[in-house]
């Protein structure tokens, strides 16, 4: 029998034999997963983010265009309805992308609400009573080249869509 002192060891001293390291082999194993792991959380956090952004923006501009408003250019100037809803898209969106690289299109439906041929080209906001559409896409490029690889091209497009009809103005 060992008197009860033997037992008694203190943590700082007398690691057994074959221990020595192990903390930092266990680490070396975990950290690599454990990072991605966190990356992924940032990486995505963002994605969804500037996803709700742009839907958002996009929603904002349908408010102005469906009452047919027209906002002023920086001079005072009246711009189009059809620049008008284009630069309330990009202001609603500046906080989480560049306003630049946003592709915004803005054009009438048919009767079954089928889009016409060029419409990713079209920015026409019709008159009064007709149904519009306005599209917008993005391209989000993820920052991590582990996660990006995941994905063609490392990004994704991000597309927002509303459909009204503009108010009798």
């Amino acid at each position: 029998m060992k008197p009860l002192l033997a037992l008694y060891r203190s943590p700082g001293r007398g690691h057994m034999r074959g221990e020595r390291g192990a903390t930092a082999v266990e680490f070396a194993l975990v950290a690599p997963l454990f990072f991605l792991l966190v990356l992924g959380i940032i990486e995505f956090g963002w994605y969804f983010f500037v996803e709700h952004t742009i839907q958002y923006a996009t929603r904002e501009g349908t408010r102005l265009a469906l009452v047919g408003t027209q906002l002023e250019d920086n001079e005072g100037n009246l711009m189009t309805r059809e620049d008008s809803i284009v630069r309330t898209i990009q202001e609603n969106a500046a906080f989480a992308v560049d306003p630049d690289d946003l592709m915004i299109s803005i054009y009438p439906v048919g009767a079954g609400y089928e889009d016409p041929e060029d419409w990713e080209t079209e920015v026409d906001a019709g008159s009064g009573g007709d149904y519009m559409r306005v599209r917008t896409r993005y391209t989000f490029t993820f920052i991590t080249p582990l996660i990006g690889a995941f994905f063609p091209e490392g990004g994704r497009v991000i597309r927002a869509s509303t459909l009204f009809r503009n108010e009798l103005f």
